[in-house]
């Protein structure tokens, strides 16, 4: 889990943005999951520990990590 962080990281620095704290928190559930997940999984997760997490942050994350080539779509 640790190096998919370290990835992320490396290609956020290439394409010169950062992984924000929401961004790395719905990879480090993506990267915990043992199946995928859907957005309000992930919602209902992040939000587990009492910080509530919303949708767009969510789906921005998503829409990001997406992006950058980390995480894929599945359809």
């Amino acid at each position: 889990m640790t190096s998919l962080i370290l990835e992320a990281e490396i290609l956020c620095e290439k394409v010169g943005t950062r992984l924000t704290d929401p961004r790395r928190r719905v990879l480090t559930l993506l990267a915990a999951a043992k199946k995928p997940l859907k957005a309000y999984d992930l919602i209902a997760k992040a939000g587990a520990d009492g910080g509530a997490v919303k949708p767009p942050t969510v789906y921005r994350a998503l829409d990001f990590l997406c992006q950058i080539g980390v995480v894929h779509r599945i359809k």
